[in-house]
C-alpha cells in the first residue's frame, strides 16, 4: 500500500521506466509508436488527468476551511465556462491560445516544482522562468517534432512557421538567456527567503529533465508530466487534505482512486471534444487534439493549484 512517505518513491520508479526507454532507444535505435503512444496513454490516464480531478474537493475542503460557503454548481459551472471559451479560443484564435498554453504551463509546472518558494516577487518570477526552462528543455530537444505539432494545432499559420524558423536559429540563445535569468534570480530570492531542496530531489529531477531531453517528443512529455509533475502535485494535494482531515485522504491511494470518477468524466470529455472538433469540418489530427485537450483542462485546473500552493507558502 502507498504511504505518504512513498511519493518520492514513486519519480524514482518513473525515472528508472524512462531510463529503460532510453535503453531501448539507444540498442534498437528507436521506440516504437505503438510502444510511446502505450505509454503516454498509461502516464496521462494514471496520474497526468487524475491530479486535476480532485480541484473540487479542493476548493470544498480550502472553502470549508476559511469559513467560507461552498456550491459545486457554482465551482463546476465556472469550471465548465473556462473549459468552454478557452475551446473555442483554440477554433478561433489558435496562435494565440498556443502562446496563454505555453505561459500557463511554465507557471504551472514551475510553481509546483518550486512549491516550497515564499510567495515574493522574485520567487514567482523565479518559478516562471523555471517553468519555461522546462518546456524549452523539452520542446525545443525535439524541435522538428515540436515544429510538427505547433504547425499542426495553428493550422499551417504563417506566423507559426516564421517563429520556428526564427527558433531553428536562435534556441539555445534563448535557452541561455532564461536559464541565466533564473539562475541570477532565484539566487537573490535565496537569499531573502531560503528555500531547502534535498539533493535527493534535485537529482531526481535533473535525471527526469535529462531524459526527458533524449527520448521521442511524446514519452518524454508524459514522463515530466505525468511521472513527475502530477506525482509532486499529488504530494501537494494529500499534504493538504490530509492536514485538514478530509477521509478520503486517509492514505494516497484512497486519494487517487477518489480522483477516477472525473478522470473518467474527462474522458468522455475528450471524446466529447473530438467530436465537436470534427463537426467544425477542421481536419482531426489526434496529436495536436491531445495537447488542446490538456491545455483546456490545464487552464481552471491552475487557478485551484494556484491558490492552494499560496496557501501553503503563508502558513
Amino acid at each position: 500500500m502507498i504511504t505518504k512517505s512513498n511519493f518520492s518513491l514513486i519519480t524514482w520508479i518513473n525515472a528508472l521506466i524512462g531510463l529503460i526507454l532510453f535503453a531501448w532507444q539507444q540498442f534498437d535505435g528507436e521506440i516504437p509508436m505503438k510502444i510511446q503512444l502505450m505509454y503516454f496513454a498509461i502516464m496521462i490516464g494514471a496520474t497526468g488527468i487524475p491530479h486535476g480531478a480532485l480541484d473540487h474537493i479542493i476548493a470544498k475542503t480550502s472553502a470549508i476551511s476559511n469559513g467560507q460557503s461552498f456550491s459545486i454548481q457554482q465551482f463546476l459551472g465556472r469550471y465548465v465556462l473556462a473549459i468552454i471559451l478557452y475551446s473555442a479560443s483554440w477554433i478561433f484564435l489558435p496562435g494565440i491560445s498556443l502562446i496563454i498554453f505555453l505561459l500557463i504551463s511554465a507557471w504551472h509546472f514551475g510553481e509546483t516544482d518550486l512549491s516550497y518558494a515564499d510567495d515574493t516577487r522574485s520567487w514567482n518570477l523565479s518559478r516562471l522562468l523555471w517553468g519555461s526552462i522546462v518546456l524549452m528543455l523539452i520542446l525545443l530537444s525535439h524541435f522538428e517534432e515540436t515544429t510538427s505539432v505547433v504547425l499542426r494545432i495553428t493550422q499551417g499559420s504563417e506566423i507559426a512557421q516564421k517563429t520556428m524558423v526564427h527558433l531553428r536559429v536562435n534556441s539555445i540563445y534563448y535557452f541561455s538567456v532564461v536559464a541565466s535569468l533564473f539562475f541570477a534570480i532565484a539566487a537573490i530570492a535565496n537569499r531573502k527567503n531560503k528555500i531547502k531542496l534535498s539533493s535527493q530531489y534535485t537529482i531526481n529531477l535533473v535525471a527526469i529533465l535529462f531524459l526527458c531531453s533524449q527520448l521521442p517528443l511524446l514519452p518524454a512529455f508524459a514522463l515530466y508530466f505525468g511521472g513527475w509533475h502530477a506525482i509532486k502535485s499529488f504530494e501537494i494535494i494529500f499534504k493538504f487534505l490530509h492536514d485538514a482531515k478530509e477521509e478520503m485522504a486517509d492514505k494516497p491511494m484512497t486519494m487517487w482512486k477518489n480522483a477516477l470518477p472525473m478522470t473518467f468524466l474527462a474522458a468522455f470529455g475528450f471524446i466529447f471534444m473530438a467530436f465537436i472538433w470534427n463537426g467544425t469540418g477542421l481536419k482531426m489530427d489526434p496529436l495536436p487534439a491531445i495537447f488542446i485537450f490538456l491545455s483546456i483542462i490545464t487552464l481552471p485546473h491552475l487557478d485551484v493549484m494556484d491558490k492552494l500552493i499560496n496557501r501553503q507558502t503563508k502558513r
